[in-house]
């Protein structure tokens, strides 16, 4: 899986660099906007402004948490697969989309643990539900899927910025 010429390793330092530099901004953005739903990110809080029950301000807020939880689970997908073309790392040979077999190779790797790859793929898949199923989604699940990305966003970048250094040289 390793980019062929030095311009597409260029290319690919750059965007990887790019997002890091970005990504605490990022993370940021989406405690803030859960930070509305109380300090602990409350259920009930967040479940009647996503119901729209408390107006179109409260609503507005959970717009807010959503667009920050896929931004910050779009960056971890693109770091995960341009890493992995960076490195070379093969895509192990399952039947799971581009991203699942990517953060697969960095458990593989080492750079990741299993649970930490398999909180990450939950949160793809809720993503996926979010923007492909939002009228029957549940509120809960749309909390669940945020709480999960806000947990594991700061372990997977930390390891991740640790293991992909040597490779932005």
């Amino acid at each position: 899986m390793s980019s062929s010429t030095p311009k597409d390793k260029a290319r690919l330092r750059n965007e990887i660099g790019a997002h890091l530099e970005d990504f605490p901004h990022q993370l940021l953005a989406l405690e803030s906007a859960m930070a509305r739903f109380g300090e602990d990110f409350e259920l009930g809080v967040f479940k009647r402004a996503f119901e729209k029950k408390t107006g179109i301000s409260a609503y507005n807020d959970v717009q807010a948490v959503e667009r920050a939880f896929g931004r910050v689970q779009n960056y971890i997908a693109q770091l995960s697969l341009s890493g992995c073309r960076l490195a070379g790392l093969p895509l192990p040979k399952k039947h799971e989309g581009e991203y699942a077999r990517a953060v697969e190779a960095l458990r593989e790797a080492g750079t990741i643990d299993a649970q930490l790859c398999r909180q990450l793929k939950r949160a793809q898949k809720a993503r996926a539900a979010i923007e492909h199923d939002y009228v029957r989604l549940s509120a809960g699940r749309v909390h669940q899927a945020v709480g999960l990305v806000a947990d594991a966003a700061p372990r997977f970048i930390g390891a991740y910025a640790s293991w992909i250094k040597p490779h932005l040289q």
